[in-house]
């Protein structure tokens, strides 16, 4: 009978386990998938294959050049790349997180373009609806969170393989 409980702990043990384990590799890789298009081994290293929308930029600040490789996409207006790492919990963190970082990255320019598009389209509407006397009178406030405002410079200039400057 001892044995017989001793396997159906290990049993509940092993599930728990798994069951982490399974969940980890969710949350690590959830935010990758829309883009992820598979992962492989080749020897000593894991490639992850990616497709972003051709818009798309890589930062350079997160894209070690000798190790990303555009591919041939096969998906029309998106671009395929392939990010290799050593297999080491430390190489295939930090290319997940580069990963990570070129998404939020881009997601973020993708809202800031709307909110712009938005914010001309207000503006089109006020300059419609006034007459030009008020119009001369319009200015511009912005109501910043923090003190000064941070500008990133030279993340737009393109270079090689669509890494930019930063």
């Amino acid at each position: 009978m001892g044995t017989y409980l001793s396997w159906i702990g290990n049993y509940v043990l092993l599930n728990i386990y798994y069951k982490k384990l399974i969940m980890s590799l969710y949350k690590e890789f959830s935010s990758l998938l829309p883009y992820l298009q598979s992962v492989r081994k080749l020897e000593n290293y894991l490639s992850f294959d990616v497709s972003f929308p051709i818009s798309w930029k890589l930062p350079k600040k997160y894209v070690d050049e000798e190790k990303v490789m555009e591919q041939t996409s096969k998906v029309e207006n998106h671009r395929f790349f392939s990010f290799v790492s050593e297999i080491s919990e430390e190489n295939v963190g930090l290319i997940s997180d580069n990963l990570k970082n070129i998404i939020r990255y881009n997601l973020e320019l993708e809202e800031k373009d709307r909110l712009f598009q938005n914010k001309v389209n207000e503006l089109k509407v006020i300059f419609e609806k006034q007459n030009l006397n008020n119009l001369k009178d319009l200015s511009f406030e912005m109501k910043p969170k923090t003190t000064k405002i941070k500008l990133d410079d030279g993340e737009e200039s393109v270079k090689g393989i669509g890494v930019t400057e930063s």
